[in-house]
């Protein structure tokens, strides 16, 4: 599954991340393990990330494309170290830590206190790192790392296919990622756009586009978000399509 696939199949991820994929929370966990295999990482990393996005929304480390200039970094740093975020590191990073925890823990605490710069990145690291969470991440990361390797060996001497087909969806995920807060307000947890789409293709992405109703209330589940943007009385800010855009425009 790659590309616009891809993007569905996180959405479903992120239903899982909420406990919304079903009623019974050991299904979602169970059901968000499996899928986030299928997608290339662990259930862990991706619930520890998305929920840590909730809890320091548009603060420091979590507003990308803002230019830091007390941070030391020239502007065109920051600038490519952007536009590598919203086309392929999200995804390459949240596929990449699961190999730092598979490290012994000693060396996945000593490289985590390494790179922390943010109290974003501290809390996501302290979360990974408790034991419990270390074991289930390591156990999944066997499963993912099997499923790669037979998908990579059955493509044989055609295996830039696949990997053209995971750069597209390193893609779709990282550029969707940051669209729904691109220059939106900071420093406020539920700062973000509803973006309209159609219908039809709002389904499609189990209504993700009506993002700022979501981080008002995230415990809702995808197909009684409409409901609930009618019933608080919210609004569309813009258009999907043209808000996802203007992120090519860099560093504000």
């Amino acid at each position: 599954m790659s590309g616009p696939f891809s993007y569905l199949l996180w959405n479903l991820i992120h239903e899982s991340i909420h406990g919304n994929f079903s009623n019974d929370r050991s299904q979602s966990q169970f059901w968000g393990r499996v899928l986030s295999i299928l997608f290339g990482t662990q259930f862990v990393v991706l619930k520890a990330s998305h929920l840590m996005h909730h809890k320091f929304n548009r603060e420091a480390g979590d507003r990308i494309e803002f230019f830091e200039a007390d941070s030391g970094r020239p502007r065109w740093m920051q600038s490519l170290n952007y536009y590598f975020r919203i086309t392929f590191a999200t995804y390459l990073f949240e596929v990449g830590i699961g190999f730092v925890l598979f490290l012994p823990s000693a060396w996945s605490k000593r490289i985590s206190q390494k790179t922390v710069r943010y109290p974003i990145e501290d809390a996501f690291f302290k979360w990974v790192l408790k034991p419990e969470i270390l074991s289930e991440a390591r156990k999944d990361l066997l499963f993912t790392f099997l499923l790669y390797s037979v998908s990579f060996w059955l493509y044989g001497t055609h295996f830039w296919i696949l990997l053209i087909l995971l750069l597209l969806r390193a893609f779709f995920v990282s550029f969707f990622d940051n669209a729904y807060h691109y220059a939106k307000e900071i420093d406020n947890k539920n700062s973000a756009y509803n973006l309209r789409l159609p219908d039809r293709l709002s389904r499609w992405f189990l209504h993700f586009n009506y993002h700022r109703i979501h981080h008002r209330f995230p415990g809702v589940p995808w197909n009684r978000l409409p409901k609930q943007m009618e019933t608080v009385g919210e609004f569309w800010d813009k258009g999907f399509w043209r808000q996802a855009w203007s992120q090519w425009k860099g560093l504000i």
